[in-house]
């Protein structure tokens, strides 16, 4: 727009630096672009907020992990040194492995032997029973006689 004699108003031209003139739809581009960044980094920002909290998530998943493994490897650290004990071993040589200390007395039950009874064998072989093929019994589950 001019107004008053050949005079220039501030929104006719714009002068940006390097000697570029840009118009009013310089700026609207301009505009558009700033806006278009400042999306793209919001949904940057809260692509990492997700991250984080997912990442949050597991930290305290590995911590609870770590626990419990800390906890069973005490108690496996108990263990062996039980195991280690002189008294373990005495324990374990006299219930699994039948041993006893000197001046020990041992104990062991005689159980009565009963002795079979000889079976007599029979002279004749017993009738193995003649079958009827296979058919037949189908023939007779589906169509019973009247017998």
């Amino acid at each position: 727009m001019r107004h008053r004699r050949g005079q220039r108003t501030k929104t006719d031209s714009l002068r940006f630096p390097f000697g570029m003139n840009w118009g009013r739809s310089g700026i609207h581009l301009v505009i558009l672009g700033m806006f278009a960044l400042s999306v793209w980094l919001l949904a940057s920002f809260v692509g990492q907020i997700l991250i984080g909290a997912h990442m949050d998530d597991q930290v305290a998943s590995l911590r609870t992990d770590v626990e419990t493994i800390e906890e069973e490897n005490q108690t496996l650290m108990t263990a062996v040194a039980e195991a280690k004990s002189s008294a373990y071993v005495e324990q374990v040589a006299r219930e699994q492995l039948g041993y006893a200390r000197e001046g020990d007395t041992i104990l062991v039950p005689i159980l009565p032997q009963t002795t079979p009874e000889p079976v007599n064998p029979t002279s004749e072989p017993l009738a193995t029973p003649v079958r009827e093929p296979n058919w037949r019994e189908w023939v007779e589950a589906f169509f019973p006689s009247e017998e």
